[in-house]
């Protein structure tokens, strides 16, 4: 097949044209060829702003479909916006009524078709003139703003520059103020004078070298924040308020205005610590000590220093905070155990760089559930900061039995038939086998025969002492108490039976609990069933 010269040649006079705004705007374009073949040409204006995309202003298509690009399709409706053929080779753009949009450099793009023999069409060659730079000069006191960010999301540690533009004719002439928010709170404002005013914590960032607000130029604002934190997310934005100086010097507001907002997210550096929870036991009796270890096992440098902060999620789903230890190995008991913490109740203890232990005293039964240990690493920054690197968390269950969970007592005699003068023993038996360090008080209580009262015979109190009662004096020097050293059960043995012995006897059992500031608390009472001794005559 025979190579088919490329002979299209399109061309326009490069030019830089001054207009303002309602201007009409006229420019031409050569476009000629000298195929020997039968051959169509298109041709299209565009018009292009710097590195934007270019956008089509009007178009004329091989098959001679004259069509405007979307931004000046209205525009072409009306009339303002035309293509017409002057002569064989020339094109004309028309632009009535100039918009301040419309600036840009315009140039026209040229294409030359073929037909196949199958009658479909391919652009052979396609080509561009060089452009004509056209500027528009707004005629009214009009002014929009944007707002602009390098990126959406960075990681802390990391600058970020916000950039509040401007857009608006003789700007050094006309005054203008800008105020920075962040999440609809202020940060700072400028007045026409350019000196920011800075709020709260923002000013004090900004007078640690942190941050800073400047007017970069007249139509340039900017907010630079040198090192990000994980609480700078959120939505930030500018306002620009043009002001009118009075005749007195005073200024007073015209009109304000504010683009969209920009998010940003801030997220943690990565961290590769790994943790480790030891839990001495996951079901434990109420009383019982809890102890909790939990170590970062490794991905952490010499720099790295720690904070853990304990939780409890209870059985509804109810989390608390136990206790804090920052960084500098500083303590903070949560609001809920402060009191408890004071009398030495929970004890946090760092036993070496990153590895943590945690000890509950004297639990109760709302101690139950899950516990969780959350370590934070901390590595300090070249201007002396310490910066949060990332966290990791670990949990584990712990099941608590109440101490009253089955508590029951019995009496029982294997006697309960008494010859006159003989001895007998009465046993109270305590359920379940508590440890020896539960404290249980047991009182025998005595009816004796033809009696409708009871009255207390003799107590083994909770802390281990005898207390007699005073009804029966004859009682105590023929009876025996005795509390069995591997349980909580009691004997009470009586020595030369008489009628004075017979009767109705009972034992009282009281469950107690010593509290955390040294208080007792009853948890539970229990009462046995009746025992009835006769004595009998010899």
């Amino acid at each position: 097949a025979a190579v088919i010269p490329d002979s299209l040649r399109v061309t326009a006079v490069p030019q830089t044209l001054n207009k303002v705004e309602r201007d009409s705007l006229e420019l031409k374009c050569e476009v000629s060829k000298s195929t020997a073949q039968h051959s169509h040409v298109s041709i299209a204006w565009y018009r292009q702003r710097g590195s934007e995309s270019p956008v089509e202003v009007i178009s004329l298509s091989r098959d001679f479909v004259l069509r405007a690009g979307s931004a000046y399709a209205q525009r072409q409706a009306m009339g303002d916006v035309r293509l017409d053929k002057v002569g064989e080779t020339t094109s004309k753009l028309t632009i009535y009524n100039l918009h301040p949009s419309d600036q840009g450099e315009f140039y026209c793009e040229a294409a030359e078709w073929i037909q196949d023999p199958d009658k479909s069409w391919y652009a052979m060659t396609r080509k561009r003139s060089q452009g004509a730079i056209v500027n528009v000069q707004a005629t009214d006191k009009e002014f929009s703003v944007r707002l602009e960010t390098e990126k959406r999301t960075y990681i802390v540690g990391e600058p970020v520059e916000f950039r509040c533009i401007l857009e608006a004719q003789n700007v050094p002439d006309r005054y203008f103020s800008i105020s920075w928010a962040f999440n609809s709170s202020l940060i700072a404002s400028l007045g026409p004078n350019a000196v920011p005013v800075l709020n709260n914590e923002f000013a004090q960032r900004e007078a640690l070298g942190q941050l800073k607000v400047a007017k970069e130029s007249d139509n340039v604002f900017v907010l630079k924040i040198y090192r990000l934190r994980l609480e700078d997310s959120g939505k930030y934005n500018c306002r620009v308020t043009e002001r009118e100086k009075t005749v007195t010097g005073d200024f007073i507001d015209k009109e304000s205005k504010r683009p969209k907002n920009i998010p940003i997210t801030v997220l943690p550096l990565k961290t590769s610590i790994s943790l480790e929870i030891v839990n001495n036991a996951s079901n434990v009796l109420e009383g019982e000590s809890l102890r909790f270890g939990c170590s970062v096992r490794s991905g952490f440098g010499p720099q790295s220093r720690f904070s853990v902060t304990w939780q409890l999620m209870d059985k509804l789903n109810r989390r608390s905070e136990i206790v804090r230890l920052d960084r500098e190995g500083t303590l903070q008991p949560g609001p809920s155990y402060a009191e408890r913490s004071s009398y030495g109740g929970i004890q946090v203890e760092q036993v070496r760089p990153g590895s943590f232990t945690l000890e509950i005293f004297n639990s109760v039964k709302a101690d139950e559930g899950h516990y969780e240990c959350r370590v934070v690493e901390w590595t300090r920054t070249l201007d002396g900061e310490w910066q949060m690197v990332g966290e990791r968390h670990t949990g584990t269950p712990v099941s608590i039995t109440a101490l009253e969970a089955g508590f029951a007592v019995t009496a029982i005699s294997r006697t309960p038939g008494v010859t006159y003068n003989e001895s007998f023993d009465l046993q109270c038996i305590i359920k379940p086998h508590y440890p020896s360090w539960v404290p249980v008080s047991v009182t025998w209580r005595f009816q004796p025969a033809g009696s409708t009262e009871f009255h207390d015979l003799v107590t083994f109190t909770r802390d281990g002492g005898v207390q007699w009662g005073d009804r029966y004096a004859g009682f105590r020097t023929r009876t025996a108490i005795e509390k069995a050293e591997s349980s909580n059960n009691v004997r009470l043995s009586i020595s030369r039976a008489s009628d004075t012995e017979a009767g109705k006897y009972q034992c009282v059992a009281e469950l107690w609990r010593k509290n955390y500031n040294s208080s007792w608390t009853r948890l539970a009472d229990r009462t046995s069933n009746l025992l009835e001794i006769r004595v009998l005559r010899p």
